[in-house]
């Protein structure tokens, strides 16, 4: 008889529960978060140091765009596991449902989390996702840009677009996923007016649409025209 056929059999661990699964996924996000929320301005500023080269080089926006379906964020309770381009999807369809699809609105929905391809580059996930809280403050009133924020896809994709969007779309990149009640009392007469114009609407596409049930009726490639009737050929990422 061989070694193989007397060695005992190991039995396989229990596949775990739709509970337990959840509960992973909840410490998971959890952790994350925490550890993002720890930032300082000292880890601000090595990470912008750190991105100011480039990434990948020099790449075509609509190939970020397609990049999207490989990025899952690990803290967004809402979508659990749904891809970061069918959450881009989800936003345009319930624009296009209620009249709304710009081709302003259409661009910012596109290329809003396109920092987001940094979860493939083996970066930290709590230097890419989760939300956004000032960590050093101006005086009141004195603007956004006078105030450190916690670092993440926003601060990214707004370091590669800022060059050649508007200057509102461009401050939602950056700005999208902001507490509003932890800066408001910072914000400058422009950081108000773009609050009204662009995050709030916006807001209501980017967080109400999330849902892992949510399929939306509509093809990536139909919206290609879109990024690049608005952004040049090539970036560097």
């Amino acid at each position: 008889m061989s070694n193989d056929a007397q060695a005992p059999r190991r039995s396989a661990p229990p596949i775990p529960s739709p509970q337990e699964l959840t509960d992973i996924y909840v410490r998971r996000a959890n952790e994350i978060e925490a550890r993002h929320n720890a930032q300082t301005a000292d880890t601000v500023a090595a990470l912008r140091d750190k991105y100011a080269a480039p990434v990948l080089g020099r790449v075509s926006p609509w190939s970020l765009v397609e990049k999207l379906a490989e990025c899952i964020d690990p803290t967004d309770h809402k979508l659990t596991g749904v891809s970061q381009q069918m959450h881009v999807l989800q936003i345009i369809d319930a624009m296009e449902a209620e009249g709304t699809a710009t081709e302003e609105w259409l661009l910012v929905a596109l290329v809003h989390d396109i920092g987001k391809v940094l979860l493939l580059t083996g970066e930290a996930p709590e230097n890419v996702v989760c939300m956004n809280r000032p960590i050093t403050f101006c005086a009141p009133g004195g603007g956004l840009d006078n105030c450190v924020f916690q670092w993440n896809h926003d601060e990214f994709a707004y370091s590669r677009l800022k060059d050649y969007l508007p200057n509102g779309l461009a401050w939602l990149v950056r700005c999208h996923s902001i507490l509003p009640a932890t800066c408001e009392t910072y914000m400058d007469a422009r950081d108000r007016e773009y609050r009204q114009r662009y995050l709030r609407p916006f807001a209501r596409y980017d967080h109400g649409t999330k849902s892992p049930w949510y399929l939306p009726q509509r093809r990536l490639r139909d919206y290609r025209r879109i990024v690049e009737r608005a952004l040049p050929t090539s970036i560097v990422i």
